[in-house]
């Protein structure tokens, strides 16, 4: 009984600490809400889910995005572990947990 309560435990504990995926950052290319989701693409990746209708955060989300694009500015998208790191596959089940809007990098001639 002991050693199935370690083995929960230490599943637990491995689960937890699993990482979030970050994808690389990118300015935002489009934005196409649906009937049931928005969807974003960054360019150089492919579309993501950045939320579904209904959602508390998609406003706010959709905000970051929308002024992250006028603004030309890169954003990072944070996802559950498991989605594909460089953002490259389409994942229609997978919303976007965090955006970012990041500063752009100046070149240091």
């Amino acid at each position: 009984m002991q050693r199935i309560i370690t083995g929960l435990l230490l599943l637990l504990a491995s689960t937890l600490a699993q990482a979030n995926v970050k994808c690389p950052d990118a300015k935002v290319q489009m934005l196409y809400p649906t009937e049931e989701k928005t969807f974003i693409q960054l360019e150089g990746q492919n579309w993501q889910v950045l939320g579904f209708v209904g959602d508390d955060d998609l406003p706010t989300k959709m905000a970051i995005a929308q002024r992250a694009k006028q603004q030309s500015q890169p954003v990072e998208l944070t996802f559950k572990n498991g989605h594909d790191k460089e953002c490259l596959s389409r994942d229609d089940t997978s919303p976007v947990i965090k955006i970012k809007a990041r500063k752009e990098k100046k070149n240091k001639d």
